[in-house]
């Protein structure tokens, strides 16, 4: 029993960390079904009903669950709960079995209103309530079929009864072929066949009529087809994989999904059909929409599409119940709240639209909370491991050492236990907290972002005052980041006009979270677009000197764009002679760059050191021009071909110092580089060697104006690097002994080749 007990709460546990994943569900299912607990059966499905409320199997169990008890009540109150948000054909076919069991076809009497007809009125509107919500699906056919036969077999007493019937069916006809399904052409047949067999010249007038209908509908069925086959029905949704990280299926695998279905559900709100009727339409996007999010329940994207179409077809009260519907579903979904709360307040809802933004930053808090807490648990269990280990270690000790004695060797012998056991469990913390701070700080941003979104919505309803409580709210909020205390400086900015209350809520930010580098460059930013220049140097003195001078970088590169653009030329010198003493490793060139950029304008980049600019590739130029500032000012050149020079010496192995050269120049023609263009442009032969043909797109770099700037003169390779060189090629191939790591350093330490002071040190140390 307490087995059992201990796996139904491991169970529970697993649910009630991810109330949206199937999968522990489907394992709580199977364990009370053996139980054989009928109210704890139910209780379960009623729990997982409420988060998948569109789940149509397991409707379906539910309903034979109930009825195997012969419990018709339960039924009939299952029925109600999901036959209209679900629109499963398995679904409405069970409940239409069930109609006809519930309901059977008494014997005839002849009878007027005998309990026979009663029963025949009772499964037609059964019929009809079902092709009012799935009529419209492509896969619907077999249920026009069933009912076009049950209206074809109703017993008719008299002409009148019989006119009554034959107009009930051609009705019946004329709905279900004008409607695109996959058995269209033959319920098309059946009506041909039976109106010829009631009357040809009215079959030639009637089938004339809603030919057109049966044509488009056909036209359309075939447009339909390559937007439906593909779309992706799970059995049960899941939350996508940048909600709940799972390793099911591939990100991008399900974007392609939820953009199939979104395609899909587009081309319905076209009107393909080109119903005239606009009710008629709108009900079956809906339909649409509703049957879509049976199987993307949890993407807020299609909710938020339905919200929309019922804004544009005026259906306000529908756009709600959409959207309160998808942020059940949702309940992440920051798209889906405020859209709510920006209709919401609209329509004088107010208090509507604050309880869910406020409902959102709880949920987003909380996630936080318990990755905190899901962390906080994992470290626990590394403790008690490695309290089991040390324990362990010491009686093997003990066992090893059965005479233990107080000397110096002893302590140290523990210590050193002592040490590995801490150094494994920090280990394990750094993973841990490696693999969380992903998912966490995925989190905070979101909470930052509900704030500030929160505070602006409220600025727009309310005032700057009822902007100022939600920011007094966010503070308290342990998740809180420094990007909520700056969106509330610039409120107070742009909305009140108050700068200097601006600039108190900055210097509140940098009191609270510290000297934050990118803090600092939004704090410079604003004093410097009121013209505060003097705060700005006082702030970017206080800070910088707090923070590691790679941290600090971009404080100085936003500081240095300031003095280069409205600085003097004393100020621009100190600024340059202390950004040299901090990142004596930043060449000359950028800094020259940087000093003639002007926002966009970037001509020195772009056109003399043959970079990409922000104007064409902002993302790709940032993080070429990233890697070329970090590299050495001179780097080392790919080999060349030379046509004249010839080697001193020839190489071990017949070769000479010549031959290596075109060896090495055409084994590298093929082979992709990682580097840079601006090291292919800046590279430069020596006196003794001739120039190559120009590679394609290559620009020669035009000479500085400055020869203080003129970068030194980039050296030839080597004869030993080329060498050593010529060997890698073979590295994979070489079966003779291995090339011992001491002579590549030796001759590194020979060469003329310029290296960092770093690189210089480490060829020093491992020389033989």
């Amino acid at each position: 029993m307490q087995a059992s007990s201990a796996e139904r709460q491991a169970y529970e546990h697993a649910v009630s960390q991810e109330p949206r994943i199937p999968g522990p569900w489907m394992e709580l299912m199977a364990y009370v079904r053996q139980s054989g607990d009928l109210n704890d059966i139910c209780d379960v499905y009623d729990r997982f009903l409420e988060h998948f409320p569109q789940a149509s199997a397991q409707w379906i169990e539910y309903v034979n669950l109930a009825l195997s008890q012969s419990n018709f009540d339960q039924a009939d109150a299952i029925f109600v709960r999901c036959l209209r948000s679900t629109l499963s054909m398995d679904l409405w076919k069970v409940y239409l079995a069930y109609v006809r069991r519930v309901h059977p076809l008494p014997p005839f009497t002849g009878e007027e209103n005998s309990p026979r007809d009663q029963t025949r009125r009772i499964l037609e509107a059964s019929y009809e309530y079902a092709l009012k919500h799935i009529g419209w699906d492509r896969d619907s056919g077999p249920i026009w079929q069933d009912y076009i036969q049950l209206v074809r077999e109703r017993e008719a007493r008299g002409a009148w009864q019989e006119g009554q019937k034959m107009d009930q069916l051609r009705r019946i006809y004329q709905r279900a072929v004008s409607t695109p399904m996959n058995h269209i052409e033959a319920i098309w047949k059946e009506y041909d066949a039976y109106e010829n067999s009631l009357n040809k010249l009215t079959a030639k007038k009637f089938l004339a009529e809603h030919s057109p209908a049966y044509m488009q509908a056909r036209a359309v069925l075939g447009e339909m087809k390559p937007l439906t086959d593909g779309l992706v029905r799970p059995s049960l949704p899941t939350p996508p994989s940048w909600i709940v990280p799972n390793s099911r299926a591939a990100p991008q695998k399900e974007h392609a999904s939820y953009e199939a279905w979104h395609a899909y559900l587009a081309w319905e709100q076209t009107n393909p059909l080109a119903l005239q009727d606009h009710g008629a339409w709108q009900h079956r996007v809906l339909c649409a929409y509703k049957k879509a999010t049976m199987y993307i329940r949890f993407d807020a994207v299609v909710w938020y599409m339905a919200a929309h179409f019922c804004r544009t077809v005026q259906r306000e009260n529908d756009m709600l119940v959409w959207l309160r519907d998808g942020i059940d579903a949702c309940p992440w979904s920051i798209l889906l709240r405020f859209t709510y709360a920006d209709i919401s307040t609209r329509l004088g809802r107010f208090s509507d639209a604050t309880a869910a933004l406020d409902d959102l930053v709880d949920y987003a808090q909380a996630q936080v909370d318990k990755r905190l807490s899901a962390l906080a648990d994992a470290k626990a269990r590394i403790d008690e491991h490695m309290a089991t280990e040390r324990k362990q270690r010491l009686d093997k000790r003990a066992q090893l050492d059965s005479v233990p004695d107080d000397d110096d060797g002893d302590k140290a012998e523990l210590a050193d236990i002592e040490r590995r056991v801490q150094e494994e469990r920090d280990q394990q913390y750094q993973q841990l907290e490696k693999e969380a701070e992903a998912t966490i700080s995925v989190w905070r941003d979101a909470v930052s972002q509900v704030w500030i979104k929160y505070m602006q919505f409220v600025r727009r309803s309310e005032g700057i005052r009822a902007a100022r409580q939600i920011f007094s709210r966010a503070r308290k909020s342990k998740h809180c980041s420094w990007q909520v205390y700056e969106a509330s400086a610039m409120l107070e900015y742009h909305c009140a006009k108050e700068a200097l209350v601006a600039t108190k809520v900055f210097e509140l930010a940098l009191k609270t979270f510290g000297p934050d580098e990118h803090l600092v460059v939004r704090y410079l930013d604003f004093l410097l677009s009121v013209n505060d220049d003097a705060n700005a140097r006082a702030v970017l003195e206080r800070t910088v000197s707090s923070l590691p001078p790679e941290r600090a970088r971009i404080v100085w590169d936003r500081w240095a764009t300031y003095e280069y653009n409205y600085g003097d030329a004393s100020g621009i010198a100190r600024l340059e002679t202390r950004m040299s003493d901090l990142y004596p490793g930043r060449p000359a060139v950028q800094s020259a760059a940087h000093k003639l950029q002007y926002r966009t304008l970037d001509w020195v980049r772009a056109h003399e050191l043959g970079m990409e600019v922000s104007t064409t590739k902002p993302k790709e130029s940032k993080r070429k021009a990233e890697s070329r500032s970090s590299a050495p000012e001179v780097s080392a050149p790919e080999p060349t071909k030379t046509s004249d020079s010839k080697a001193d010496a020839p190489s071990s192995g017949g070769r000479t110092m010549e031959d290596i050269r075109r060896s090495l120049a055409t084994s590298a023609e093929p082979v992709k580089r990682t580097r840079g263009k601006s090291e292919e442009k800046s590279t430069k032969k020596s006196k003794s060697t001739v120039h190559d043909a120009p590679r394609k797109g290559a620009r020669d770099t035009p000479p500085p104006s400055s020869s203080s700037l003129a970068p030194p003169p980039v050296p030839t390779i080597p004869d030993a690097i080329l060498y050593f060189m010529s060997l890698l090629p073979h590295a994979m191939t070489y079966d003779g002994p291995p090339i011992p790591p001491e002579a590549i350093f030796e001759c590194l330490a020979r060469s003329r080749l310029p290296l960092l002071p770093d690189a210089r040190k480490a060829v020093a140390k491992r020389r033989p």
